[in-house]
Order: structure tokens, then sequence, then C-alpha cells
């Protein structure tokens, strides 16, 4: 095991973990929260990817080798986690809306870290 792929990578492979551990716990398993926003679930999902995109363009911010396979597999996710809810996962649904925000998250923040990276960086470190 390259140790140093571990280092580099460690930040994005954790939350892709927090991602499916959220995504894939059946929606009973949470307890109701109380707040009263419309489409609640479609700033969890743009919130989650937004937070995925931050970190890979923190691990790529300078050196683009490899970026796109890991925005490629960020959407991947994404989809994937949607088509697993709809067939697989008990209590939960599948939904294409919750795919575009995932993957509008997933831009946004890596266009974020780009264009303002000594903010973001901050938070990321």
């Amino acid at each position: 095991c390259n140790m140093g792929i571990v280092k580099k990578y460690y930040k994005i492979g954790l939350w892709i973990f927090v991602i499916g551990i959220l995504c894939f716990t059946p929606s009973n398993e949470f307890k109701e929260v109380k707040i009263n926003i419309p489409h609640l679930d479609k700033l969890v999902h743009f919130v989650m990817f937004y937070i995925l995109g931050l970190l890979i363009e923190s691990v790529f911010l300078n050196s683009k080798k490899n970026r796109n396979y890991f925005i490629i597999g960020g959407l991947l996710y994404g989809c994937l986690i949607e088509v697993f809810q709809h067939y697989l996962i008990a209590m939960r649904s599948g939904d294409i809306i919750d795919f575009l925000f995932d993957a509008l998250g997933l831009v946004l923040g890596i266009v974020s870290l780009k264009y303002y990276p000594v903010f973001f960086k901050k938070l990321l470190k």
C-alpha cells in the first residue's frame, strides 16, 4: 500500500463513505427533522456533493492529472446512489432531481475552489 496515495486521497474517500452512509441508510432510521424548508433533501444532496467537489479540487489544485477521473467518478457515484436507492434500499427512492443537485453541487464545489482558493483552502486544512 502506497501511503502517499492514501495521504493524498483519504479526505475524498472518507467523504464518499459518509455520503454512502447517509444515502444508503433507510430513511426511517433518521429522526424526523421538524424544519419546514421546501425540498430540504435537494439542499442536502447539493451540500454533500459540493463538499465532495471542494475536496476533489483541493487535491488537484496544483496538478490536473487524474482530476477528470475523480469528477466523472463523483458524477457516477451520485447516479449510482439514486439507482441503488430506487432498486435496493428499503424506505428510499431514487430521484433524477436528486442526481441533478448532486451534479450541480459537485461542479459548483470545484468551481468555487478554483476561483476562490484562498477562502476555501483555509477551510480545508
